[in-house]
């Protein structure tokens, strides 16, 4: 067991423990705790782990290097985040070695929001997001600092921090003691992990190995007891999380067509970084708190975000969509290569695809755009969206979480 402290610090022996095991790592860091790169560096060998360090510092840099503009930059999200760009960088770096083993691979994202030297504004939280992604795992750890801890101090602890989340990822069975962070400048520390068996690691490896590639998998199935060899009601969403007005679309089609609606969730996505596995278990569980509905049916896992490619893989299907969802079905943003709008209702009847819409609070239909005889509209007196959204439920879950004090 390897034991801190504040006066003798033993960094030097974790960084050697950390090259001693058989991992590489990419390591994404930004807004601080940048030092600890060069600390992996110091003692050595740090080419025995360190494929690339990158600092995407400026906002325009970060939104390039995780493919989308975060809600929040220092987040538990925005962290995962990095880990799956870093991560997926790290599978493209090792398939150019002549020895790869994708198992041995992690992907690092770190983002910190510390104290300012000047122009600090009163009561600014300042916390450190830790997170990484393996073939088999997703970790989180979120650190917290009470006030009037120094720019200085911060950044010590920041170092240690990354350092030791490492070297746990590295070497799980090591035991760290993490008293070198000064319990008196802590306001709170969270820690999340989630595991994936090996048909869903496999399914993420393909996913990020064939964005953009228009290369589908088979559908990874969580089965709830419903016999549905063929699924032909499907609700695809990313469900995060999903709420009652996604329930009551489900209700109003599995009424309508007697039939249990299908929840699908694509790990690839055409505007975001692909899900990692702490939100996809989050994602899974807020489905599955509806599991004993008569209108619930399975789950699907994917790795197609359009649905010129759900189509292949669900013929004879009617997805439910929402008017928002509609409008970009026929943007040409989102066609594939080579598609117009002719080719691709030409792909749907193809494939015996129907749309099933539900019309959504600020997302009229396109005044341009001549509706589709492959779609339905759900009547208002049927179904009235009443604003409910999965990113309001979440802003409230944060402002609801942000006063923990350990």
């Amino acid at each position: 067991m390897i034991q801190t402290n504040e006066n003798d610090s033993d960094i030097p022996d974790i960084i050697r423990m950390i090259h001693d095991s058989p991992y590489r790592i990419v390591l994404a860091i930004t807004g601080g705790g940048t030092e600890s790169i060069g600390e992996l560096l110091r003692y050595g060998r740090g080419s025995d782990t360190i494929l690339e360090a990158i600092v995407p510092y400026s906002k325009e840099s970060l939104d390039n290097f995780i493919g989308k503009e975060p809600l929040r930059y220092a987040s538990t999200d925005t962290a995962r985040d990095m880990a799956m760009s870093a991560y997926r960088h790290a599978l493209y770096l090792n398939s150019m070695a002549e020895k790869n083993n994708h198992e041995n691979l992690i992907g690092i994202g770190v983002t910190c929001k510390l104290a300012r030297i000047t122009n600090e504004r009163q009561g600014r939280q300042h916390e450190i997001q830790f997170a990484s992604q393996s073939y088999l795992k997703t970790t989180s750890s979120s650190l917290f600092f009470k006030e009037n801890t120094s720019r200085e101090e911060q950044e010590k602890i920041a170092t240690e921090f990354i350092i030791e989340n490492i070297a746990s990822i590295c070497n799980p069975d090591e035991k760290l003691q993490y008293s070198m962070l000064k319990k008196e400048m802590l306001k709170e520390l969270i820690k999340d992990e989630a595991e994936a068996e090996l048909p869903l690691a496999e399914l993420l490896l393909k996913t990020l190995e064939n964005i953009n590639s228009e290369k589908n998998v088979q559908p990874l199935k969580i089965d709830l007891g419903i016999n549905d060899n063929e699924p032909r009601i499907i609700f695809s969403g990313s469900f995060n999380p999903c709420h009652t007005k996604h329930i009551e679309m489900a209700k109003i089609a599995a009424d309508k067509y007697k039939e249990p609606v299908n929840f699908e969730i694509s790990l690839a996505n055409v505007d975001k970084p692909p899900i990692d596995y702490i939100s996809l278990k989050k994602r899974i569980n807020s489905l599955l708190k509806y599991r004993e509905g008569k209108y619930m049916g399975n789950i699907f896992l994917t790795n197609s975000p359009l649905f010129a490619e759900k189509a292949i893989l669900f013929p004879n299907s009617i997805f439910l969509i929402g008017t928002d969802t509609l409008n970009r079905l026929f943007n040409e943003k989102y066609y594939r290569n080579g598609e117009d709008k002719q080719s691709l209702l030409k792909h749907f009847h193809k494939y015996n695809i129907r749309f099933m819409v539900f019309r959504r609070n600020n997302a009229d239909i396109d005044m341009d755009m001549e509706i589709p005889d492959i779609c339905d509209l759900v009547p208002l007196d049927r179904y009235a969206d009443d604003g409910t959204s999965s990113t309001m439920i979440r802003k409230k879950r944060r402002e609801k979480c942000s006063d923990h004090v350990i």
